[in-house]
Order: C-alpha cells, then structure tokens, then sequence
C-alpha cells in the first residue's frame, strides 16, 4: 500500500502500538494518520508554520506528539 497525500518530503513514519493506524510527518507543515491496513488517510494534523520532523502515538495509541523546525513540540487528542 502506498500512503499518498503529503505534498512534500516525509520525515517520519511510526506505527500506532496495536498496529491499526500510521502517522507521517512532513515537510508539508502536516502530520497524517492513516487506516495501516487499507492506506485509508484518517486525519490531518495542521497548525505549524513549518516542517513537521517527526511524530509519534504514545503507548495506549490515544495521543500523538509531534515535532518541528520551529522548536516545538505538540501533543495532539486523537479519537480511538
């Protein structure tokens, strides 16, 4: 399956930790959270005025922390 939607480089990739969802984050300013079995694209996570380097689902899936260019972190609520 290939994950298409981003309109820039990818920078980071994680599985969600029961394997069901994918987030990416890219230089698009977005991060993406995507069905892992079908490549479904679920949510964009917009706000950041530049790159998204990195992000990740914390341990019981139900948060993703995000990092950027601009030297934050953000911790966004997701729905199960």
């Amino acid at each position: 399956t290939t994950l298409a939607g981003h309109q820039e480089d990818v920078a980071g990739v994680s599985f969600s930790p029961d394997g069901s969802r994918i987030v990416t984050a890219s230089a698009d300013r977005t991060a993406k959270i995507w069905d892992a079995k079908t490549g479904t694209l679920l949510v964009t996570l917009a706000g950041y005025d530049t790159a998204v380097n990195s992000a990740a689902f914390s341990p019981d899936g139900a948060r993703i922390i995000t990092g950027s260019a601009d030297k934050t972190a953000r911790i966004w609520e997701i729905a199960g």
